[in-house]
């Protein structure tokens, strides 16, 4: 409580330049997008010739004077067009620099937006706003404001959810948000979106929006345009699109793609002209057909297909197959692990369901334990805690009362967060046991002094008091004892809980990957582990000397050791790899894994998670 309610350092005086924040936001976020940009390969849409112009459907668009300054009139909407490579010079000319991105799913919202924001950091000077782009479905218009959600999507991202810069940013109009997804909010609260993004920028803030057309035009219906926002439309491509495309992505003078090509000019409206008119799926095509014998296959397979739909259900399955072929590394890079199209497949299949089950496209690491039995995880606790806290009070209290510790504190280990859920629902209240969150910042070399020097404190203090009780026990009586127990287990808790947060080292800004989020987790269980446990065994031996003392000084610094793992995200995680192993739903080494999947373009990342590429192949992934 004193530590907590210490001035932090560095609150006095000015607050930290809102320039200075602003330019290493930048650099973070175009490291992190030119990197996601290369592993995605969206730069191979470049060769697409993508078009987008302002939207011709009625009722989805503010008056031209709204969006293009006094004295506009229907042609600044018609001049207002282009490629990809030309967005962000046309929304640098808006004067309230308001867009909206519709198309349909592989129509190359993503590559537009991807390109948009590194073009826009190419050209910022240094008092520029910093443009961020933030899949939006996790907002909830009709429960939390715009930019309340802004703020906590970038403190999560990078700054180790700590929220004062991405405020002061936001506030300080710093900021360009670049909402990507705004179709994928919950249907419920949908109809709010406009409305609130409306209300939150004050119909003059920049902010760029993308979504699908139908659901676009259902919100519009349900709340009005957003207000002097320029609403552009992606063209699907044409045939020669296509092939210009395909043609330039072989050398001068490769002919692999010819069959291809030929059939494409003699039958323009066949399902694979249709599937082919979205860059997703020319992508595709490219990815599992590149080779130089497979294009011509491809018109073989095609052959029996109805249907645009049977197409592309067939080129997102092609995915996984035409990735985990067996290629050469460069030799700058690390060995890839080995695994084989069917186990990939079968993998990420198991992800994709659970994915599609829970209506999430987020793979955290965390919520994984989520898969894993309650039943499964209590029993590992229940028998690990429970026979070291036995061993541990029959060294010091004899063999029977370190049974009933064993059994009594073993059910409490292993099923202590069920009885205190019960209780309560017994009073009308819910809490989240969806699985304990990892610590979201990097622990620097002082806060790690820190940490550890808390919980050693906090399992001195534990181990203290069971010295004492063994006193009051002897003493005063085995009531007396055990009040001091359980007074001494309380005092260890409430320390460790409160010094958790603030004796952690500070945060700087840096991008959070699913990595280091577990590395820095893993590090934080591992010094609470082992303060406590050297705590409660020098608190013990201190006052017991004896050889009992030490047999017990043992067990129970292995019990406070795994009480420091068993209540962190990293440990939860540990035990779930093992469990989905051994069950052969997937491999032991996940994060391995995870990251091999996205340096081969399966996944993509977001900060702290991963998720599928796209929509697509999740549902495909997912489907038996």
């Amino acid at each position: 409580m004193v530590l907590s309610l210490r001035p932090a350092r560095g609150s006095q005086g000015e607050d930290p330049d809102t320039t200075m924040l602003a330019k290493t936001l930048a650099t973070a976020v175009q490291d992190q997008w030119q990197r996601e940009v290369a592993n995605q390969a969206l730069h191979r849409f470049e060769s697409l010739a993508v078009r987008w112009a302002v939207t011709d459907r009625s009722g989805l668009r503010d008056h031209p004077e709204a969006v293009f300054g006094a004295g506009a009139t229907a042609q600044d909407e018609i001049d207002f067009h282009g490629t990809v490579a030309d967005a962000a010079q046309q929304y640098l000319s808006l004067p309230k620099q308001r867009l909206v991105v519709l198309g349909e799913p592989g129509s190359g919202k993503s590559a537009l937006v991807a390109r948009l924001l590194l073009d826009l950091l190419g050209e910022r000077q240094d008092t520029g706003p910093v443009p961020v782009l933030l899949p939006v479905r996790t907002w909830d218009p009709s429960n939390e404001h715009l930019n309340d959600w802004i703020v906590r999507e970038l403190a999560t991202l990078y700054y180790g959810r700590h929220e004062e810069v991405p405020r002061q940013l936001l506030l300080d109009g710093a900021l360009i948000p670049i909402l990507d997804g705004l179709d994928e909010i919950a249907e419920a609260s949908r109809r709010h979106a406009l409305a609130a993004i409306d209300r939150a920028t004050g119909g003059r803030r920049p902010v760029v929006v993308t979504s699908r057309v139908a659901p676009y035009q259902a919100m519009v219906d349900e709340s009005g345009v957003l207000v002097a926002a320029a609403v552009v439309e992606l063209a699907p491509l044409d045939i020669n699109d296509v092939v210009t495309c395909l043609d330039r992505s072989v050398p001068v003078g490769d002919a692999r793609w010819d069959p291809v090509i030929r059939y494409l000019r003699a039958n323009p409206s066949s399902p694979l002209a249709e599937a082919l008119s979205t860059p997703l799926m020319v992508f595709l095509a490219q990815t599992a057909y590149g080779s130089r014998q497979a294009p011509a296959t491809l018109i073989n397979t095609i052959q029996n297909m109805s249907s645009r739909q049977d197409v592309e259900r067939h080129l997102v399955k092609a995915l996984v197959p035409a990735r985990y072929t067996a290629h050469p590394d460069p030799t700058h890079a690390q060995p890839r692990h080995t695994y084989s199209a069917d186990q990939a497949a079968r993998w990420l299949g198991y992800l994709a369901r659970n994915l599609q089950r829970t209506a999430t496209r987020d793979i955290a690491w965390w919520k994984l334990a989520q898969l894993v039995p309650r039943a499964v995880l209590g029993a590992f606790f229940l028998i690990g805690g429970g026979s070291l806290l036995g061993f541990a009070a029959a060294a010091l209290f004899g063999t029977g009362v370190g049974i009933a510790v064993g059994i009594i504190g073993g059910a409490f280990f292993g099923f202590g967060g069920e009885l205190v859920e019960a209780v309560f629902r017994l009073f009308g209240q819910h809490i989240d046991r969806s699985g304990p969150v990892p610590v979201h910042a990097v622990i620097h070399q002082g806060g790690r002094i820190r940490l550890f020097a808390g919980t050693f404190v906090a399992g001195g203090v534990g181990g203290l008091g069971f010295a004492l009780a063994l006193l009051a026990w002897h003493r005063l009586g085995p009531a007396w004892g055990s009040v001091v127990i359980l007074c001494a287990l309380v005092a260890c808790l409430v320390m460790v809980t409160g010094l958790a947060d603030v004796l952690r080292g500070p945060v700087s800004l840096t991008e959070l990957t699913p990595r280091s989020i577990l590395s820095s987790d893993r590090t934080t269980a591992t010094l609470r582990a082992i303060g406590l446990s050297i705590g409660v065994a020098l608190g013990i031996v201190t006052l017991t000397r004896s050889d009992a003392g030490i047999v017990s000084a043992i067990g129970f610094g292995l019990v406070a050791a795994l009480s420091g793992y068993g209540d962190s995200a990293w440990g939860f995680f540990l035990l779930t790899r093992c469990w989905l192993a051994l069950t052969g739903r997937l491999p032991f080494r996940l994060m391995t894994f995870l990251e091999d999947a996205y340096r081969r373009g399966i996944l993509r990342q977001y900060g702290p998670v991963y998720q599928f590429r796209h929509q697509h192949l999740q549902e495909s992934l997912a489907s038996p």
